[in-house]
């Protein structure tokens, strides 16, 4: 017999929990004022729908709803179960109550009675109910007490114990957020608010088992030639009864046979191994790699023994999932400049080009399928080739992963830690984490995008540097986690994909640029003089995987105007300033943009010179890194995307606008990439190619004048190889008249490929703030689907912006330099409240520098 699934994602309600000294007549319940409820969901967005709170990504909310978190609160809803429902576990089966997410310390009841608690976000839970289970109408009661108030008082007693390695509660070092297994950056970030929350964040499902289930399922495969590959399946399941049972695994669209065993015994717990040897003649690629990205549709299948040969029965259990077949190293061999950090996949070097990921949404139940698909695919649309899912965030969703697994993007997956020490040397603590990591192991393993498991972020690198000075603990807290706990489990569970103990990692010292991979804050959190805030610094490291670094920016209009009161939208409002979390203080951030841009003098101005700075300063350090291609081989910048709308490192804010540097990302990331560089009084120019095939073609470098005139030109045959970085190429001496007064001029490069995709590239000669430039004369033609932008005179930073719309359209480039004379037409697509471009085209609005 089938096992029987039912979702319970109806009738609930929630309502605060009262201490019983704190009820007061006429209320002699623990709880009262019981709302309508959403599973999967949160408590916030309950209370909001209800009109309890405002939206706490508005105005000052935030603050007004911290209650929310401090307080307890109860979940209840009924459900109906028939006699044959009941009976349909048969005499061994079981019914199962599975929950698929809890947030986080919470007890489940059913029917009055206690099946059990769950304290970690990042598993599911699962409570047999075989014997509370009853005909008719259930009652089930899930009860959560306050995390932040937990976190707090299990700080408080820890600390307190006297031990004097421990340090004091910092917000690194033994913080509240440690000693609760749930997402770290909902207690607050530096881009996001404190939002702890609580609810039944996965679905919540009646499982009915009679014979047999598949508990989990691994595999393991090995190339023996180009396209014949040897696969071992690892299939645990239990058995409820001691029939036999088919245990068989289906790989559709291969052509092979299909594997199977018949499996006899007792009722228990056993793993059956299969073997298949397949024919893949198209492995999984990642996105910028010429080949497919080719999955193949696994079924795994319980079948009961069918009297007749040739028909399969139905089955009793089966797990459907898609996977990829794709040979991925991590390469880490020693060399002059120290030791290599380097993807290799399917045999090739891959330089390469993403970001960190953050959870899309301050409330992880908010982010639909759709919502990530529309993120993913920009980072694709990007040239991005990975991502990495950060620490202090969580194991994403399995739409997430496949997403990924579609477009081509690498995952470098984090567990669950950042920033702060945690107490390791607690059994409880330690087993949960096992736990967690075990769970989530078994559930990532198969997808083919992932590519790294990584112990957390920046946990040593806290350490090492006393980010808490006197009050850190000594002793390094977390240690025996990434060093023991973590690889331990991996060495069982996922032994194919690389393990990194944290990030950064490397020598002795984490900052240690000639090996490992590297954070690089010393350009937005430097205290060198003369390096805070100025993104030009970048080229002071020499890293070998540049993991972080980041430059913040205000989200785009359209966010902030729903966000804010029209009377908020200045400079220096205080809800502007409340939705900056950055921590580096308001005037220094405005001080940053005004190292290069002018003052701004109007909320708009903020965006717009903001916005600017932040994509100088990506592309800037991008094409440092990349010029380094050899020696340096990635840049995972931070951060893409947000969680509230906010000023950040974001390239993609809260709404879903890109900012400006995300197009100048697209630039920086394009498989061919012509970079020009300032050295004195020369002008260097370089080619970075990442095809597979050698490029010869004609650069040219122009010093022209904002009206287009000649000053001084070079032109060169050159030939760049594939898969490399050129060095140096064509240089342009700056003439000595214009050499410290560079205001009035700009370059322009071009490299023309005797075949495939030309690039570009331009240089300011000064400070954006400090150009001397005309009107630019722009006119626009709009068609069908695209705007064409053409300029009668220079012009920088070209940026199309449509007012009085709920969403901007998907733009193909924005924040684009024009030389005299020159057109670029932008793509539209996904345009909002149901106008057509022409429609759309009185609400444009132009701005260049």
């Amino acid at each position: 017999m089938q096992s029987i699934s039912t979702f319970l994602d109806s009738g609930w309600e929630l309502a605060e929990r009262r201490a019983a000294e704190d009820l007061l007549p006429p209320y002699n319940e623990p709880e009262k004022l019981w709302l309508p409820a959403t599973v999967p969901g949160h408590v916030h967005t309950d209370l909001v729908r209800a009109g309890v709170i405002s939206d706490p990504f508005g105005r000052l909310a935030e603050w007004g709803a911290r209650w929310v978190d401090e307080s307890n609160w109860t979940y209840r809803t009924s459900f109906f179960v028939d006699a044959e429902r009941l009976a349909a576990r048969g005499t061994d089966g079981k019914h199962f109550l599975h929950f698929h997410g809890l947030d986080t310390l919470a007890r489940v009841f059913l029917n009055g009675r206690y099946l059990g608690q769950a304290d970690n976000y990042h598993r599911a839970w699962r409570f047999d109910v075989s014997e509370q289970l009853r005909e008719g109408e259930n009652e089930l009661r899930v009860e959560f007490d306050s995390a932040l108030r937990a976190g707090q008082e299990r700080a408080k007693a820890y600390i307190g114990e006297g031990k004097s390695d421990r340090g004091t509660t910092t917000y690194f070092n033994f913080p509240p957020r440690a000693f609760v297994r749930k997402p770290q950056y909902m207690f607050g970030w530096d881009w996001g608010p404190e939002l702890v929350s609580c609810g039944i964040h996965g679905p919540v499902e009646l499982l009915t088992v009679a014979v047999a289930e598949i508990l989990h399922w691994k595999l393991d495969y090995k190339f023996i030639s180009n396209s014949v590959v040897d696969i071992d399946f690892a299939i645990t399941l239990r058995k409820y009864d001691s029939q036999p049972l088919t245990v068989k695994a289906v790989i559709f669209a291969s052509g092979d046979t299909t594997p199977s065993t018949v499996l006899e015994g007792p009722a228990g717990e056993y793993t059956v191994p299969l073997h298949i040897r397949s024919f893949v003649t198209e492995r999984w690629n990642p996105h910028g790699v010429e080949g497919p990205r080719k999955r193949h549709l696994l079924n795994l299948r319980l079948l009961s023994i069918s009297d007749d040969p040739h028909e399969e029965p139905e089955p009793i259990h089966r797990i459907a999932a898609s996977i990829g077949f794709r040979e991925l190293e991590l390469v880490r061999e020693k060399d002059a400049a120290g030791e290599s950090f380097l993807f290799k996949v399917n045999g090739q070097p891959l330089f390469i080009k993403g970001a960190n990921w953050i959870p899309d949404h301050s409330l992880p139940t908010t982010i639909t399928k759709s919502r990530l698909r529309q993120r993913l695919t920009a980072a694709r649309d990007a040239g991005f080739n990975m991502l990495r899912v950060w620490g202090g965030g969580l194991y994403e969703s399995q739409d997430f992963y496949s997403l990924c697994d579609e477009l081509g993007i690498l995952v470098w997956q984090d567990f669950a830690f950042a920033c702060a020490t945690y107490p390791d040397d607690d059994p409880l603590f330690v087993e949960s984490v096992r736990a967690e990591a075990i769970a989530n192991i078994r559930r990532l393993r198969h997808h083919p995008s992932l590519a790294l498991w990584c112990g957390g972020n920046e946990n040593v690198e806290l350490h090492q540097g006393r980010w808490s000075g006197a009050a850190q603990a000594t002793k390094f807290y977390g240690e025996r986690l990434i060093l023991e706990t973590l690889p331990g489990v991996l060495e069982h569970e996922n032994p194919q994909v690389p393990y990194w103990p944290n990030s950064p990692y490397g020598g002795t010292d984490c900052r240690d640029e000639t090996m490992g991979d590297s954070h690089y804050w010393n350009v937005w959190h430097s205290k060198e003089p003369g390096s805070n805030g100025d993104w030009t610094n970048y080229e002071k490291c020499d890293t070998r995987f540049s993991s972080e670094f980041g430059f913040a920016a205000p989200a785009g209009l359209t966010t902030w105007q729903r966000s804010l009161a029209p009377d908020e939208l200045s400079v220096r409002s205080l809800a502007s300033r409340w939705h900056d979390k950055t921590r580096k203080g308001y005037e220094t951030y405005l001080g940053f943009i005004q190292m290069h841009f002018p003052e701004p003098q109007c909320f708009s101005d903020l965006v717009y010179y903001g916005q600017c700075n932040q994509a100088l300063a990506f592309s800037f350090g991008i094409e440092h890194w990349r010029r380094r291609k050899g020696h340096c081989w990635g840049t995972l910048f931070w951060q893409l995307n947000d969680c509230w709308p906010t000023h950040s490192w974001s390239v993609i804010d809260s709404g879903g606008e890109p900012k400006l540097a995300y197009y100048a990302i697209k630039r920086a990331y394009a498989p061919i990439l012509l970079s020009l560089r300032r050295v004195g009084r020369v002008i260097e120019s370089h080619l970075v190619n990442d095809t597979l095939v050698p490029l010869t073609g004609q650069l040219r470098l122009d010093l022209l004048t904002f009206e287009g005139e000649a000053v001084s030109m070079a032109e060169q045959r050159v030939t760049v190889s594939a898969n490399a970085a050129s060095g140096a190429l064509l240089t342009l001496p700056i003439p000595s008249f214009i050499a410290d007064a560079g205001s009035d001029v700009f370059v322009h490069a071009t490299f023309t490929p005797e075949s495939g995709l030309a690039a570009e590239s331009f240089l300011l000669l000064a400070e954006p703030k400090d150009l001397r430039l005309a009107d630019p004369g722009l006119q626009t033609h709009v068609a069908a689907h695209a705007i064409t932008v053409q300029a009668k005179r220079f012009a920088a930073f070209v940026t199309l912006h449509f007012e009085g719309v709920s969403v901007q359209p998907k733009l193909s480039d924005n924040g684009f330099f024009l030389a005299p004379g020159q057109a670029r037409t932008i793509a539209v697509s996904e345009l909002p409240d149901r106008l057509s471009l022409a429609q759309l085209a009185p609400r444009l609005r132009l701005r260049s520098l």
